[in-house]
């Protein structure tokens, strides 16, 4: 069922692209899923020029024959499309479940508009996790002893029985943060630790959420915009 909501979504988001956009493409499975429906697009014509945020997302659309170009100063991406591990009634998220959650948070912040895919099981009343946290490989063990002392249990990520090493070199801890009253608060204070990069909890809330309730897909506008939701 799922995996049939992430196509509805996908496809669905195609409407917010428009010729002459700079768009930030994300990465992970759903996300994916809208880049193969955006490739044949781009080559029927549509003019757009992509941001990709992790290496597997430039593979993908270079296949595609999707013009990619490089962040610069100053410059302003019209919409970046992404998926999401959980949200809350808040809009609060948690991302990095593809393992490119510092680049994400980079393209997201340089953006004008956030638009997040997701099926209807990503939204939850407490962020749970787990929360990702990328960081330089040298600072596990430090990192790990302050979790503990926090009685807070993490995992490293693997990928075929070793550690998983992101397109910037480092490594992630899955952060178990069920028992965490206030996850903002936590990752804020994670994030100082020496040796940190990022962390999961992404500050820059989405302006939009397209997600399938009963069959059809839904957007739902972040409480602060006046437009609200509705099926698209």
């Amino acid at each position: 069922m799922y995996e049939q909501e992430k196509q509805l979504v996908a496809e669905a988001a195609l409407t917010y692209v428009k010729d002459g956009m700079i768009v930030g493409l994300g990465t992970g499975s759903t996300t994916e899923r809208f880049i193969e429906a955006l490739g044949p697009l781009v080559q029927a014509g549509l003019q757009i020029q992509g941001v990709a945020t992790s290496l597997a997302t430039v593979r993908l659309a270079e296949q595609l024959h999707i013009p990619l170009i490089d962040l610069e100063e100053g410059m302003e991406i019209d919409v970046t499309i992404d998926g999401i591990d959980q949200i809350d009634g808040r809009f609060q998220t948690i991302k990095g479940g593809g393992g490119a959650l510092f680049r994400e948070k980079i393209v997201a912040l340089m953006s004008r508009e956030l638009l997040y895919l997701t099926d209807s099981s990503k939204f939850v009343h407490h962020l749970s996790g787990p929360l990702p946290v990328e960081l330089d490989p040298f600072a596990l063990p430090y990192v790990r002893q302050r979790l503990r002392e926090k009685h807070v249990s993490a995992t490293l990520r693997l990928k075929d029985d070793r550690p998983f090493v992101t397109d910037g070199g480092h490594v992630i801890l899955d952060v178990d943060v069920s028992a965490i009253s206030d996850v903002r608060v936590f990752a804020k204070e994670v994030k100082s630790w020496s040796g940190v990069l990022e962390t999961g909890y992404f500050e820059r809330q989405p302006d939009h959420v397209l997600t399938v309730e009963e069959g059809k897909v839904k957007r739902i506008a972040h409480p602060r915009l006046r437009d609200g939701g509705g099926l698209v």
